[in-house]
């Protein structure tokens, strides 16, 4: 009898620039869910073509990305880049979260990403609460589960 495929894992990738938030967040999470931690808009447009498609369950997006900028063209990028980047390379079918503060710039890519067909929620870090992002991550396994036809 061959062996039954594994289950693809379920993984979020966090695009933040402050460890502090990483920390809290990767501190709310079940002990199964993996985290990637794209640390820049760089990075994390790296970590965006090199790996499409539904390897990610989730994102987590902030806008602001320039305290951890790896490079002089890291500087000059945002989670704008990191959006277009997205709708470019990814399935509609991941959910993103908008947990940037910024009170112009995140509404205006929230409103792209649906625009496009993308599930976004968008809860600024100031009104982040364990139970909030919890509450989102059990509403994303489920689709993940659904998609993944567990």
């Amino acid at each position: 009898m061959p062996a039954r495929p594994s289950p693809m894992p379920f993984r979020l990738l966090l695009i933040e620039d402050n460890a502090g938030r990483e920390q809290e967040f990767r501190s709310w999470l079940p002990p199964d869910v993996l985290l990637r931690w794209a640390q820049s808009a760089g990075t994390a447009l790296g970590v965006i073509r090199r790996d499409p498609g539904h390897i990610w369950s989730g994102v987590l997006l902030d806008h602001d990305l320039a305290e951890r900028a790896r490079t002089t063209e890291d500087t000059s990028l945002s989670g704008t880049d990191v959006a277009l980047a997205l709708m470019a390379h990814f399935s509609v079918d991941i959910p993103i979260l908008i947990h940037s503060t910024n009170q112009v710039q995140a509404p205006r890519v929230a409103r792209q990403l649906e625009e496009k067909g993308f599930w976004v929620t968008h809860i600024p870090y100031y009104h982040m609460t364990e139970q909030k992002f919890v509450a989102w991550v059990e509403a994303v396994r489920e689709l993940w589960d659904d998609i993944k036809g567990e």
